[in-house]
């Protein structure tokens, strides 16, 4: 299968994973998640009565507030990944996400000076000239293949 060619990649679809492709919306990201679905630590809790060890309001995306935020309960798990997913569902942001698509290695290819993000694959374009690019090799569906 061909490369594909993306000026930026976000690995994993937790907390973090979904604040970065919502901010970088507009450059379209490739977010690699090695499970199923969104939510990363919280979508694989070892135990049902884990909860969140602060209050809700301490606990949300600034331009995305709990549903009862001043609720003086911990969110379970489950509050958490329901969160979550309003979040990556309001901002649209579900678009961007690979499922089963773990990252098994990221090689440092150079730094690459570029005027525009028009480059073609193997051209390297950067969204901020002479920054670092790098290769990400993923494994899909639990396959023996590397793209």
């Amino acid at each position: 299968m061909a490369p594909v060619s993306s000026k930026i990649c976000i690995i994993g679809a937790g907390v973090s994973g979904l604040a970065a492709a919502k901010q970088l919306a507009h450059h379209n990201p490739l977010v690699f998640e090695a499970s199923e679905s969104i939510g990363g630590v919280w979508r694989h809790c070892s135990y049902r009565s884990t909860k969140l060890q602060s209050l809700r309001c301490d606990y949300e995306f600034s331009d995305f507030p709990w549903p009862d935020r001043d609720s003086t309960s911990f969110p379970s798990y489950t509050e958490i990944l329901e969160y979550l997913t309003s979040y990556a569902n309001h901002f649209d942001v579900l678009k961007f996400v690979r499922f089963n698509s773990k990252v098994v290695e990221i090689r440092f290819v150079g730094d690459r000076e570029a005027t525009d993000l028009t480059g073609k694959p193997g051209d390297y374009p950067t969204i901020l000239p002479g920054h670092p690019v790098w290769e990400v090799a993923v494994q899909t569906n639990h396959s023996k293949d590397v793209q």
